[in-house]
């Protein structure tokens, strides 16, 4: 009789997904990284316990038992070992005892999550495609993860990439300015504590001390509620996320070397998202968005687009909860930013005096949103106002419905045709926002408002700018256009240069210390009345 066929994890992401005994992991960020594989062969050691019990979830149980599915992977991996039932819920039983459970949630109403999974006790629980579930239901069927074998309380998960997911935001350490997993951060062990009930409500660290300082009031009422039973070490989950790698299927690619460029060929936002597991990216994205995902990501990496015109450019905030902000240029390269949250008037005016002296910014080459902000002009005279809703008044004028869609179609341009640049420094700072809890990167702000950019044509054939609430809406979490709308306003002073020459039309000589000179910037806008329309 011949000897039973053995398989073990592939090298690399997927044996150390298979051998992690972190409390969450979750491995994939790739397309046919062998994640769902991976999955089914960490429960091999686990399974000798005759007390074990998992269960799996998938959005529907056809995913469940389709071809190459976990029911058919399954049974590749353990063959005789396990009588696998194919039922309304498939369930895989092993000769210790051990039983694999196969469920699927294809309503995740709260209310139906809970009444439905209020029983469950399960030793491990796993989630094959995280991306298809919702952070309520992740969170909620943590808490059922309890059981009497030896190895439980664990929770394991696949993965593709989706830039709008929660998980986005959940896995937002591990991942690079560009979107990529940081592959020197793979497998980092990392510990979190869930203290609200929004995904950026989390509290992150790299040991269980550090956590614990963060949500101090949180776990300490939390370890009330025990009676003082368990410490604050026994409420904060270890967690690491794991990069997945198509070359290291071997089951996939040998002998079908050819798949590697099927899958790179899909080409565009899909190949990025699939091949290149770039969380950045949504494979679903609207396709008549102007700006692609690829295009905004691609400003962190441009070569810098400067010619030493230099400008700041600031959206006013001077109620609500939206960001005072400010942007100072050396010509489309974007090279400080200063951001505050809550500020007044007077504030907000001497904090943009400021900056434009550490940037050594002429107050002629000021440019601000004077919807909200025509105090500015009290404190800073020369300063020029941007009024949206001027008619156009550059050499491609008749293509605009309003001057601010008229700056953001060039924006729309040059980013398109990567004109547009920014300093890695400002693209990997933090993007502070009343509205938003968890770290985002200036970069990150900036991709996503671009991608609710939209135009509508007018009965005259006139582009116009879907109204600010509208984008605000798609962009969501209470957030406004606070970032691209002074991004849009550097556009201004190039209105009148055929798309293409931004950068060569207004070069200036470098500063002169000696030069008697009150000016060095290019004027040429500004003298052709643009403070006086």
């Amino acid at each position: 009789m011949s000897e039973p066929k053995i398989i073990r994890p592939n090298k690399g992401g997927q044996e150390y997904f298979v051998r992690t005994n972190v409390d969450v992991a979750i491995y994939g960020g790739i397309l046919a990284g062998g994640k769902t594989f991976g999955s089914i062969l960490s429960v091999a050691e686990p399974c000798l316990d005759p007390l074990f019990r998992a269960t799996f979830f998938r959005r529907t149980f056809g995913q469940l038992k389709q071809a190459g599915g976990i029911v058919d992977d399954m049974k590749a991996a353990y063959g005789k070992e396990v009588s696998v039932t194919i039922s309304e819920a498939p369930r895989a039983t092993f000769s210790s005892g051990a039983y694999v459970e196969m469920q699927q949630i294809n309503d995740e109403n709260p209310k139906k999550v809970i009444e439905k999974f209020k029983g469950l006790q399960a030793d491990a629980i796993y989630f094959d495609e995280l991306t298809g579930f919702e952070w309520f239901t992740f969170t909620y069927l943590m808490s059922r993860c309890r059981g009497k074998g030896k190895w439980t309380g664990k929770i394991r998960a696949t993965t593709n990439p989706s830039r709008r997911h929660w998980l986005r935001t959940f896995l937002n350490w591990y991942i690079r300015p560009d979107g990529t997993v940081d592959p020197e951060k793979s497998g980092m062990v990392r510990y979190f504590y869930i203290y609200g009930e929004k995904v950026d409500e989390v509290a992150w660290g790299d040991t269980k001390e550090e956590v614990y300082e963060k949500a101090k009031v949180a776990i300490d009422r939390k370890i009330a509620s025990f009676r003082g039973k368990v410490s604050y070490k026994n409420l904060i989950k270890s967690f690491t996320f794991i990069l997945g790698n198509l070359t290291e299927n071997t089951a996939l690619t040998e002998g079908n070397e050819g798949y590697v460029g099927s899958v790179a060929a899909t080409g565009g936002k899909m190949s990025q998202a699939l091949a290149e597991g770039n969380w950045n990216v949504d494979v679903d994205s609207d396709e008549e968005a102007p700006i692609s995902d690829a295009n905004a990501n691609a400003v962190a990496v441009t070569d810098p687009q400067m010619n030493n015109d230099r400008w700041i450019t600031s959206d006013l905030a001077d109620t609500g909860t939206d960001n005072f902000l400010a942007l100072a240029w050396n010509g489309f390269h974007l090279m400080d930013i200063l951001i505050l949250t809550k500020s007044t008037p007077r504030q907000n005016a001497e904090a943009l005096q400021i900056f434009a002296q550490k940037h050594n910014v002429a107050d002629n080459h000021i440019i601000y949103d004077a919807i909200r902000g025509t105090y500015i002009n009290d404190y800073i005279e020369d300063a020029i106002p941007f009024v949206s809703y001027r008619a156009p008044m550059g050499l491609y004028a008749r293509l605009a419905y309003n001057l601010k869609a008229e700056c953001y179609l060039r924006l729309v341009k040059m980013i398109n045709d990567h004109r547009l640049s920014i300093a890695d420094e400002v693209a990997q700072s933090r993007y502070v926002h009343a509205k938003l809890n968890q770290n985002i990167m200036v970069i990150t702000e900036f991709v996503e408002e671009c991608s609710v950019v939209r135009f509508k044509e007018m009965p005259s054939g006139k582009k116009q700018l879907l109204q600010k609430k509208e984008m605000n809406a798609m962009l969501g979490k209470g957030r406004s256009m606070d970032l691209l709308d002074p991004v849009a306003m550097r556009m201004l002073p190039v209105l009148d240069l055929p798309y293409g020459d931004e950068l060569s039309g207004t070069i200036c000589e470098d500063e002169d210390e000696n030069s008697e000179d009150e000016n060095i910037y290019n004027d040429f806008m500004y003298n052709n009345n643009l403070k006086d329309w």
